[in-house]
């Protein structure tokens, strides 16, 4: 939903695509648990907010997947809008990641998460995508990840290590 992390993914501007609010009814975002982002939870009363994304290109696809790893697939649902109801490719995580049962809050990753994350997936998607296989990603993306983490001032890396312990 954050279209400056999406820039990073696409490695461009995503002024070509057009956004509408949607939802996805029976699922909550809960926070995946070792990490900062949002896993899906089937849960009949719930109801995840996002944008349903128009006009991707099968580069943007791709590079989609690849930043979501081999920890997300994607899969089609049903989506709502103001408007209609539609079928939506939506990536949702393998058995590999779980759910901390927390509530994933946008707003919160946004404010303490969003400007590592941005930095890191730049670096990833500029130096790894179309070079590194996904399957071997995750060590890459772990470095480059606590190298950011290191030039980050000490205020601001205090406060990242407190939230990953938390």
């Amino acid at each position: 939903m954050d279209l400056e992390l999406l820039e990073a993914v696409l490695g461009r501007s995503p002024g070509h695509l057009a956004f509408t609010p949607g939802w996805l009814e029976g699922y909550a975002a809960e926070t995946a648990l070792g990490y900062s982002f949002p896993t899906l939870v089937e849960n009949k009363t719930a109801r995840t907010d996002g944008l349903v994304t128009h006009g991707l290109s099968d580069d943007d696809v791709a590079r989609i997947a690849y930043f979501e790893d081999t920890e997300y697939a994607p899969a089609v649902f049903d989506v709502a809008t103001a408007e209609t109801e539609i079928a939506a490719q939506v990536f949702v995580a393998t058995t590999a990641l779980k759910s901390t049962g927390e509530l994933w809050s946008f707003d919160h990753w946004r404010r303490h998460h969003k400007p590592l994350l941005v930095a890191v997936t730049h670096r990833v998607m500029r130096e790894h995508y179309g070079l590194t296989p996904m399957h071997e990603i995750d060590a890459h993306w772990h470095r480059i990840k606590a190298e950011l983490e290191a030039e980050l001032p000490k205020k601001t890396r205090r406060f990242v290590k407190a939230r990953a312990k938390a």
